[in-house]
């Protein structure tokens, strides 16, 4: 697989500059992943070539998304999924990484370190445990949205969204449904990314 095209295909997308120095941290990233893998289980890819092409970058096709945002936390981070990312590539933007269990936690406090990363700060706790207040919220293959909206609602400001990565609309049209969102009281965007082979979305919800 050729990284540095991929990554190009994206900054060209966003209108986002990724330059070199980030541009290897992604590509160390993923073989940091695959190799704690090996141990502890904190993804389903089996080699760096597949978490780059379907992790890193599906997470990197929301890059003008989340230009715009601050202080953003990321619910249920897992292997660091989109923070870390998003957090290589908007070195100046604050991300809390919030994971509850230990081991993935721990994958995620060595990521930091390795990748220095000085813009993240990890939280090992449940994410309806938290009680700070964040602008922006983001969730990938975390939780429905029915439960992400509940964590929204407890740790949002005035102005702040909600922004998931989903998949098949079907599933998300079901799961905006079983919420049962009052369209008085907050505005949701969909917004389709574009990746060969998948159907990714992008679900951005906001009070009104």
């Amino acid at each position: 697989m050729n990284y540095y095209s991929e990554l190009e295909n994206i900054s060209n997308f966003s209108h986002i500059n990724i330059d070199d120095n980030k541009k290897e941290k992604l590509i160390e990233y993923s073989s940091l992943v695959i190799e704690y893998n090996k141990n502890i289980n904190i993804t389903g890819a089996k080699n760096t070539e597949d978490f780059f092409y379907f992790h890193i970058i599906d997470c990197l096709l929301a890059l003008e998304i989340f230009s715009s945002y601050d202080n953003i936390i990321d619910i249920g981070s897992g292997a660091g999924l989109p923070s870390i990312p998003l957090a290589i590539v908007f070195n100046d933007k604050k991300f809390t990484l919030c994971e509850s269990k230990n081991k993935k936690a721990e994958f995620l406090r060595l990521a930091k370190d390795k990748l220095q990363l000085n813009n993240i700060e990890i939280k090992c706790i449940n994410a309806y445990e938290i009680k700070e207040k964040y602008d922006t919220i983001t969730s990938r293959a975390f939780s429905d949205i029915s439960s992400l909206l509940k964590i929204f609602n407890k740790i949002k400001n005035k102005d702040s969204k909600l922004i998931a990565y989903k998949g098949k609309i079907k599933k998300i049209e079901e799961e905006l449904k079983n919420a049962n969102i009052q369209k008085s009281k907050y505005n949701i965007e969909i917004k389709k990314l574009q990746i060969e082979d998948k159907e990714r979305h992008i679900v951005i919800i906001s009070n009104l």
